[in-house]
């Protein structure tokens, strides 16, 4: 800061200064200073600001009393330097006539930044920096924003690992505007800095590589980081240091402490961190003593806690136990499940005697608290009935923790809304013993249009063509608002009814045409769902209509109904669904089936499904299980026909009435492997089986397991086949050609993921898989599966549903019986004769097959 020296009133002078001063060449002393009326006041030198702004800024104003030689001058400087708008101000005195007293305002602006401009880096690290750095147009410049822009965006890049980043900001006046200046930031990045190694001294209770994985972000250089590449910042450092420490106080070293670190470089690229650690002493698990309790007994708290006496130290554990875990084990659940809403539990550490750590834990129970009201907020589409009656927490019940973990699984279960989004926000009301709750929720896009074009549906005897397909899928619409003008925006829904129509065909060669209807809540008031369904199928093998007489192909309609419901014994995780459903085959001369390839068959059958679901979310579950029985049966007509030799009758009249019995069973876990579930491992097995009452009569040509490749088979999914997906193989490549009667498939899957946002949700897996299909038991060997390995990506968009792709590797010769479709492939010969096929595979839909 530079104040003129001419014709200025310094604040330097002090009062005890005795001798005569000036201020525009008037003679004024400190011995006798003088009052005076201010005239008119001047300002000079700032043409772009206002004036009269600039004269309140500084408390200088026409008519105004002032004493000189003051401090009011000095104040005034003062004033309109914290402005930062001017690099020179001084004020001096004009004139004085007859005790009115002229001052001058003479001011020197700062430039302002007009615009600013990046070298030495992309668009998309601009954007990035932009966001970090306070520059736009207008702002004036100062060296303290020249310093802190470069700070800044050093700082950034650091964060990035480019340790050795330079900026260097050009400033240019610019010619179109008065007083502004461009900026030219021209940024090198320098090499990205890897940590080379990472030495950790003084560790001997903990493994080095224990020590190493709790550094989430501060890892050193190695063959294996593929996907995240060695660097180091500061602030992730310091946050790992702090996991560090952690990994030690679990197995009891809670005096454990870095007693010295050092983060040097080796070279231009590569730096060394050194960490010297003191482990301490080991502590353990003392006496604990319960005090206040009268719900629960001491000794059933201390089953409760898991804690025993002699047990190592550690801090966590018992935090959670007390607190809150991802288990739900602890004290104060098991008190906030009985209606302990205000309840209280606070631990102290009395004393330490012989390194055991002795607690008293003292509860304060307090009164059994009442749901009061329920609200919704959030739901901009969904009706409040349908979420309200997903909700466990009634009104007048006594207050259950788990009974609001259980309302956000079902809301999830819905489809409707975001898992991330979800709150619940409890409003407790200790002098009437309530609590409101109000659920919070953020509405995601449940729809899906499928508008896709695809080359496929070759076969033994169908040329491959392009497929159109187009399919509207509606999972939250409203039947009851469908006449209502208002409710179409763009179409009636909230009332969390299903409604699918999909068409797909190409051509003269294929067609097929889906509908179907689901009621979750039939009558609103249980929940019941009643399901409706109707499809139809045409296919043509060599192109002609129907009426033609060279027509081959088949076709088939059919229709159905189911009821479901929810179950509340053995537990209300399970569901039980009751399905009749009706089948028409009309075959003509079609060798898609070898035991009927001409006549009429009928499919009359009800199937009974049992499933028990605990998944937490319905698209990337972390935690939960899943199983499912299967029972589907038609009538035994041949029962009822003892005097009939089906042995004589030709193939159309022992097909006309289809009979058989059908079980599957799977099962599906979701096990977390990190604290965060993210890393998911999902075992899933599956079997399946297919029975006839009537050896004579034997097995239906139609209903039967198909194995291999991606699931998908675009028109040869016909005829009630199952076709179940493994992956590493060809399409149908390891069942008999029509499908075989019995089926085994075991999968391992390793997944994380890469977004959870619930407009795009992608993640990365891993698998491990195997599977085989059996003509007859006396071939049956749960043993003897063809194997599979591979990676793979999976992406939900609300809007198409989930997409998959997978690469597979097979590594097991195909059975003599395998002749389906993708058998005699060139990559599944391959596999019979060398063991070894790599397979790329396209997937739609939440499950690889149903298996």
């Amino acid at each position: 800061m530079r104040y003129l020296v001419i014709f200025i009133f310094f604040s330097f002078v002090t009062y005890s200064q005795t001798g005569p001063t000036t201020l525009g060449g008037l003679d004024f002393d400190y011995a006798s200073p003088k009052e005076y009326e201010i005239g008119p006041v001047r300002v000079v030198g700032a043409d772009n600001y206002d004036h009269q702004g600039i004269k309140m800024i500084a408390g200088l104003r026409q008519g105004q009393m002032i004493t000189l030689p003051s401090q009011q001058i000095n104040k005034a400087i003062q004033n309109l330097w914290s402005e930062g708008l001017f690099s020179n101000i001084s004020i001096y005195a004009e004139k004085e006539v007859a005790g009115v007293i002229y001052l001058v305002i003479e001011l020197v602006p700062r430039p302002k930044l007009s615009k600013f401009k990046f070298d030495g880096i992309t668009k998309r690290e601009a954007d990035k920096v932009r966001e970090e750095i306070s520059l736009y147009a207008g702002k004036t410049i100062t060296e303290n924003l020249i310093f802190q822009t470069k700070s800044k965006i050093r700082g950034y890049f650091r964060e990035k690992g480019f340790y050795h980043a330079n900026v260097n900001i050009t400033r240019t006046k610019d010619t179109l505007i008065n007083d502004s200046e461009i900026f030219a930031i021209t940024i090198d990045k320098g090499p990205k800095i890897g940590i080379k190694e990472i030495e950790i001294v003084g560790s001997t209770e903990v493994p080095l590589w224990k020590l190493k994985m709790a550094m989430k972000d501060t890892k050193q250089k190695g063959v294996l980081r593929v996907f995240k590449r060695s660097k180091f910042t500061e602030s992730s450092y310091q946050t790992d240091k702090t996991a560090l420490m952690a990994k030690f106080n679990k197995v009891g070293l809670r005096d454990a402490q870095i007693i010295h670190d050092t983060v040097y470089l080796l070279d231009e690229k590569n730096l060394k961190i050194q960490i010297q650690i003191n482990e301490g002493e080991k502590y353990y698990f003392g006496d604990v003593e319960w005090i206040g309790n009268t719900k629960y007994r001491s000794s059933f708290l201390d089953t409760v806690l898991g804690i025993n006496k002699g047990d190592l130290y550690n801090k966590d554990l018992f935090t959670q136990r007390l607190f809150g875990g991802p288990d739900g084990r602890d004290i104060s659940a098991l008190y906030m499940n009985k209606g302990y809403l205000f309840f209280q539990v606070i631990p102290v550490e009395t004393n330490v005697t012989n390194n055991h750590i002795n607690h008293q834990i003292r509860i304060i129970e307090g009164k059994i608290a009442t749901n009061g009201t329920i609200t919704i907020r959030g739901n901009t589409k969904t009706n409040d009935h349908v979420i309200l009656r997903e909700v466990r927490t009634k009104p007048g019940d006594v207050f259950n923790k788990e009974d609001i973990m259980r309302t956000q699984r079902e809301l999830s279960q819905l489809g409707f809304f975001n898992d991330q989004g979800f709150q619940v926000n409890p409003m407790p009301n200790p002098a009437k013993g309530t609590v409101d709750i109000e659920y919070v929720v953020e509405e995601k896009s449940s729809d899906q249009i499928e508008l896709s074009g695809g080359y496929g549906g070759a076969g033994p005897s169908t040329p491959g063509r392009i497929i159109g397909t187009v399919g509207l899928s509606f999972n939250n619409f409203s039947t009851k608002n469908f006449f209502k003008k208002e409710a179409w925006s763009p179409l009636p829904g909230g009332d969390g009814q299903r409604l699918s129509i999909r068409a797909q065909s190409n051509g003269r060669y294929y067609q097929g045409y889906n509908f179907s209807f689901t009621e979750p809540w039939l009558g609103g008031k249980k929940p019941n769902s009643l399901s409706f369904w109707v499809n139809r199928t045409a296919l043509s093998t060599t192109g002609f209509l129907r009426s033609d007489p060279n027509y081959t192909g088949l076709s088939i309609t059919g229709t159905g109904v189911g009821l479901g419901r929810r179950k509340r014994w053995p537990d209300d995780y399970f569901t039980a669904y009751y399905e009749l459903s009706y089948q028409y085959y009309d075959v003509m001369k079609d060798t898609r089936f070898p035991l009927f390839n001409e006549g009429y068959a009928n499919d009359i059958a009800l199937k009974y499904v049992l499933q028990r679901s605990s998944v937490s979310a319905p698209i990337y579950p972390q935690s939960g299980s899943n199983f499912t029985l299967t029972a589907k049966a038609t009538l035994p007509y041949s029962y009822f026909r003892d005097d009939v030799d089906y042995t004589s009758m030709t193939d159309r009249e022992r097909y006309l009435l289809l009979e058989y019995y059908r079980f599957k069973f799977t099962g599906e876990w979701f096990l977390p492997l990190t604290a965060d579930k993210k890393l998911i491992l999902m075992p899933r097995f599956g079997f399946g089986y297919i029975g006839m009452y009537n050896k004579s009569k034997g097995l239906t040509p139609f209903d039967r397991y198909s194995m291999g490749g991606s699931g998908l088979s675009g028109v040869n999914q016909l005829g009630g086949r199952e076709i179940i997906a493994l992956r590493g193989y060809d399409d149908q490549s390891i069942s008999a050609n029509g499908g075989d009667p019995i089926i085994a498939k075991y999968t391992l899957e390793l997944r994380y993921p890469i977004s959870l946002n619930p407009q795009a949700t992608f993640y990365a897996l891993t698998f491990l898989e195997a599977g085989n299909t059996y003509p007859t038991f006396d071939k049956f060997n749960p043993f003897n599966v063809k194997r599979a390995a591979g990676v793979g990506i999976r992406v939900f968009l609300p809007m198409f549903g989930m997409l998959g792709l997978d690469y597979g590797f097979g590594f097991d010769k195909l059975d003599s019986w395998a002749t389906g479709a993708g058998s005699t492939s060139g990559s599944d010969a391959s596999i019979m004769s060398k063991g070894f096929y790599p397979k790329l595979s396209f997937t739609i839909g939440m499950n690889l097959g149903e298996l």
